[in-house]
């Protein structure tokens, strides 16, 4: 969609933007990016320093703190003076100059910024001051104090509570000053963890991401495969083995279902902590021994060439995922998927019309969802069959540059586009704490919106 004048002129802003990818938010930029371009848009992008980027007229690396491959930058925040966190947190002036700089460089029709942690409010509120509209794509919590909450949640913080409180009001305030102005959120329950957090509903809208061009080109063509008689379940995981992924649930859901007779295979794609990884390796001598392949971080084409081997899609996570991508992505392969209750999972996943929910902390709903899915083989296929609609209708890569399209014109006129209003219902209280719930001990991941992290 172009408007009336044409080809519209884009400022992108996100600190992170590949090669520099910690989760699935830099990756979901770069393809916001590059597809808005091949549909005839001029997008520049500012991003953070690195020395792998090739810097050109498309691409500003400006921003501080330097990017570092491998490097944790939420871990140095945390150790950071009251100094430098107002700069990482609040303003940065250098982030501020950088932006005048790359809007006075050509006409900038709107600015669109995604992942601002660490790099401050600076680029907003620069865009303001130069009178150019803005829309965020928001696909983690970092508008609403994630850094407070980790902060919060770090067992080695020594942070009072009433400076914690202090610095989130604090916050708030500057962030209200600043204006984020229209804003769309990657999933419903993280538009209603934005709002809960003061950010105004009425500038707030939802659209989902869809699946990438990579992926949804491998994907193409992709069937549901029947199980045959006696042939095991094979279900497979493709997400960072982490404490906050559940991987460890899943395992010993899948082993109190072996316990019972059944036949299941599991299948781990992605890299991650040593730690972690040999506490599972543990748990699988208990549990599973001699019914899980490890295959470690693949590119892509390999992920989904596992993925069609397999039988059932999981996504046991613990912690409250903004939205999964590696969900939709088993989903288009043809795998009736099983996920956990927390964050948007549930949105993804229609419990009994798409997959199966369980319940995230209790390995009994895990082997039940897989106990019901070795039995009822027509379930599964009938579950496998609505998943492959569900993404093809919902969260293709067209029907989310169609959103971004409609969305950056309408915020050039100061609103939401029509298609991206909400239109979930509000979550009580209680509600919206069940989802968010299961938090596990912060270690810089829990910023990260999840997707693809199982490719290298």
């Amino acid at each position: 969609m172009k408007d009336a004048r044409g080809a519209l002129n884009i400022l992108v802003v996100s600190m992170r933007y590949p090669p520099y990818v910690a989760g699935g938010y830099e990756l979901l930029t770069r393809d916001a990016v590059e597809g808005l371009r091949k549909r005839g848009h001029r997008v520049r992008v500012l991003c953070g320093a690195g020395e792998d980027f090739d810097a050109g007229a498309e691409l500003m690396p400006w921003l501080e703190p330097a990017l570092e491959h491998g490097a944790d930058p939420f871990v140095a925040a945390r150790a950071a003076g009251n100094l430098e966190r107002f700069r990482l947190h609040f303003l940065r002036p250098s982030n501020w100059q950088a932006t005048q700089r790359a809007l006075a460089s050509e006409e900038t029709d709107v600015v669109c910024f995604f992942n601002l942690g660490l790099a401050s409010l600076a680029p907003i509120l620069a865009a303001r001051c130069a009178g150019i509209p803005t829309l965020g794509y928001m696909a983690d919590a970092w508008a609403c104090n994630h850094w407070l909450s980790d902060w919060e949640a770090n067992p080695e913080s020594r942070i009072k509570t009433a400076r914690l409180e202090g610095l989130r009001r604090l916050w708030t305030i500057f962030r209200d000053l600043v204006h984020l102005g229209p804003s769309l959120a990657c999933s419903e329950i993280l538009a209603q963890q934005l709002m809960a957090s003061g950010v105004d509903e009425k500038l707030l809208g939802v659209l989902a991401p869809g699946l990438s061009p990579q992926m949804e080109q491998l994907s193409s063509g992709s069937q549901v495969q029947a199980r045959e008689p006696g042939e095991p379940l094979r279900v497979i995981c493709t997400s960072m083995l982490w404490q906050g992924k559940g991987q460890h649930m899943l395992l010993k859901g899948a082993g109190l279902a072996i316990k019972r007779g059944m036949d299941v295979r599991l299948t781990f794609c992605g890299g991650g902590k040593d730690e972690y990884r040999s506490s599972l390796k543990e748990l699988e001598q208990v549990h599973a021994p001699g019914r899980v392949e490890w295959a470690g971080m693949l590119p892509p084409d390999q992920v989904s060439a596992r993925l069609r081997q397999a039988h059932v899609f999981a996504l046991p996570s613990l912690w409250p995922e903004p939205f999964g991508l590696s969900t939709i992505e088993g989903m288009a392969h043809g795998l009736a998927p099983i996920v956990s209750d927390r964050g948007a999972s549930p949105e993804i996943v229609r419990a009994g019309k798409d997959g199966l929910v369980a319940l995230a902390h209790d390995e009994e709903s895990w082997a039940a969802a897989l106990e019901k899915l070795y039995k009822d083989e027509g379930l599964r296929q009938s579950l496998a069959g609505a998943a492959i609609e569900r993404v093809r209708d919902e969260f293709s890569q067209d029907a989310f540059l169609n959103g971004m399209e409609a969305a950056l014109v309408a915020a050039r006129n100061g609103g939401l586009a029509p298609q991206t209003l909400r239109k979930g219902p509000m979550l009580t209280a209680d509600q919206l704490t069940s989802r968010m719930s299961g938090q596990v001990p912060a270690t810089g991941h829990t910023s990260q919106s999840e997707t693809g992290d199982a490719h290298s």
